[in-house]
């Protein structure tokens, strides 16, 4: 893939002054630095309260905070407001939080007016923050109508998210290495390694005699479980201390999660290169606006991004919003256009890719070896490059 500049869809500036107040959360945090937070919550007052004379009224008793001293105000997608002051900016904060409560009934203020501390509730601000970007709306547009006879219900899937808290993943998460391989099998190299849940057996194990399958959105809840749970797994300081570079496939909504958050915290700057953050073609194809918003974040982070898709043509369909991933990740298979065909050439031109910058999952047998380099591939995961290097 090519990884000259290319046209990139811009943020809207709001969109924008959320990825800052993310950042800014995200700083407090690692740094380990109080912080005090006013929120006033638009969107959790009345209709009648968001909008004409009473809505100005609320935004001129802010307006004296954008211009306060000691204090940042953000103004998020919605209307939302948020101004976050150092420990010393206290009074000031608790005198508009007085002043918003006089301008509201007292049940409305209860749900809108919030003062919130960092880093101790990072995660509340963040989820105010998620919400205000349409982050809720857009997984609820993405999930699946889920059929009539749902093979597993509420309470089984509960049951299992809480399984996931307690019971060793270990043996559920297949770590494979991704290869640089010349033809003729000379020169191998280690470039990363690629960590990702069987969720099958996870099923089989938590949920035995259902088949999620056949209800998607369920099985999205449970892959963002396991994506939380492998994310504190990694965040722990044994793990983190001996951290090689790695790919882990992660839902979208997944960058924005408080597991995310505390990763990131506690990951130092220069090392951040070392995760290679997957994000498969489906999602990206189905929420784009979310993409470019996780996007921005993760590059503004120092993350490195992976395109994963389950087929060439799958891929080629995301070109424009391709810029800014560092790799493709293509998992072949036999369905897959001869590598001297028609079809296969006009992948090529498509895909614009260079060798360093597409691994070739799935490879298994050497029939995927041999077309991934007869299309110019030279790095590859599978069976067949572990049993390579465990003869190795």
């Amino acid at each position: 893939m090519s990884t000259e500049p290319q046209k990139t869809t811009a943020l809207p500036v709001e969109a924008l002054v959320a990825v800052a107040l993310s950042n800014a959360i995200r700083d407090a945090v690692a740094m380990g630095e109080e912080r005090l937070v006013l929120m006033l919550r638009f969107s959790a007052l009345p209709r009648a309260r968001r909008l004409g004379t009473q809505a100005d009224l609320l935004r001129e008793a802010w307006e004296p905070l954008n211009s306060t001293a000691r204090v940042r105000s953000f103004k998020l997608p919605g209307g939302d407001l948020v101004a976050i002051g150092l420990p010393n900016a206290g009074d000031a904060l608790d005198h508009h939080r007085r002043v918003l409560f006089s301008m509201l009934e007292a049940e409305e203020a209860e749900k809108a007016v919030h003062v919130l501390r960092l880093p101790q509730q990072a995660a509340a601000v963040m989820a105010a923050v998620e919400e205000s970007l349409g982050m809720v709306a857009a997984m609820q547009a993405m999930a699946c109508v889920e059929p009539q006879d749902r093979t597993v219900d509420e309470a089984a899937l509960a049951s299992a998210e809480r399984g996931l808290t307690a019971a060793d993943l270990s043996i559920f998460f297949r770590r494979q290495r991704v290869c640089w391989l010349e033809p003729g099998g000379q020169n191998s190299k280690l470039f990363w390694e690629d960590s990702r849940a069987e969720l099958s057996e996870i099923c089989e194990r938590l949920l035995p005699g259902c088949d999620i399958s056949l209800t998607p959105a369920f099985a999205q809840r449970l892959l963002k479980s396991i994506d939380r749970r492998q994310l504190s797994d990694i965040a722990r300081p044994e793990e983190l201390g001996d951290m090689r570079a790695l790919a882990l496939p992660l839902r979208l909504e997944s960058l924005f999660s408080t597991e995310f958050l505390r990763l990131d915290s506690f990951m130092p700057q220069k090392r951040r290169h070392n995760l290679i953050i997957g994000l498969d073609a489906a999602d990206v194809l189905a929420a784009p606006d979310l993409f470019l918003l996780a996007r921005h974040f993760a590059q503004a982070r120092g993350y490195r991004l992976m395109l994963e898709a389950a087929s060439p043509f799958a891929a080629s369909v995301v070109s424009s919003l391709r810029a800014g991933f560092n790799f493709l990740r293509l998992n072949w298979s036999e369905d897959f256009p001869a590598a001297d065909s028609v079809a296969a050439a006009e992948l090529r031109k498509k895909l614009s890719h260079t060798a360093e910058h597409v691994v070739l999952a799935g490879a298994d047998r050497p029939a995927a070896i041999a077309w991934g380099w007869e299309m110019g591939i030279r790095m590859f995961q599978g069976r067949l490059i572990e049993s390579q290097r465990s003869a190795a």
